[in-house]
């Protein structure tokens, strides 16, 4: 049994900073789960240990601002514990959520409705050459994947087009979601060609009683 991976926005941004300086030591594209494993089994743990310094510090300031903010606003010193737990109630939601968002951590979203009546076939092949020709990564996401990559946040199951995981052909019914996270490269245009190209996909052939 492969263990299945659950990934924050930070973390998949740091694998595919990874996977950059993996495809430049070895003079071609290294593979996103060559990246990934890679990545888990020797610099996980260190990447994690960095970031929750680096968070704490980042709060700290944040609650030494509103320290300050509201000491001006009462006239007198409220004291950093107070500050702290006021900080937390009010704003430690947001500013975790704000911290590892997509947009925050380089990646760009876009959310394609099917409006064929009859659903189409989105084949993967031409996802994955919009890729390679913006020299980006493309992630999708679907309802029901069978195959994917990884979880992000513990929510959503993601599929790099380029992987060996991809089928042939991705069905999508009418009305469904499919959603894609693009990184790199021309990311944004590449987001735009595959969002033309989905959009003239075939139809799904109806089914043989």
């Amino acid at each position: 049994m492969v263990k299945e991976i659950d990934l924050i926005p930070s973390e998949l941004s740091a694998i595919e900073m990874h996977k950059y300086f993996l495809s430049e030591r070895e003079g071609r594209e290294v593979s996103f789960e060559v990246a990934m494993i890679d990545f888990i089994d020797n610099y996980e743990a260190d990447f994690l240990c960095k970031k929750q310094v680096e968070d704490n510090q980042q709060q700290n300031q944040e609650i030494l601002k509103y320290r300050w903010i509201e000491s001006e606003k009462e006239g007198h010193d409220i004291g950093n514990t107070k500050a702290a737990m006021e900080w937390v109630e009010k704003y430690g939601g947001i500013w975790r959520e704000e911290r590892e968002s997509l947009e925050k951590n380089g990646f760009i979203e876009q959310i394609v409705k099917i409006e064929h009546n009859s659903g189409i076939q989105i084949e993967i092949a031409k996802l994955t050459e919009i890729a390679r020709n913006f020299d980006c990564d493309i992630y999708v996401h679907q309802s029901r994947l069978e195959h994917y990559n990884f979880k992000l946040l513990g929510k959503k199951e993601y599929l790099n087009v380029k992987s060996i995981l991809s089928p042939k052909l991705l069905k999508a019914a009418h009305g469904e979601n499919i959603e894609f996270i693009a990184t790199g490269g021309r990311s944004r245009d590449a987001l735009g060609v595959a969002v033309l190209f989905i959009s003239e996909s075939p139809p799904c052939l109806p089914t043989k009683d």
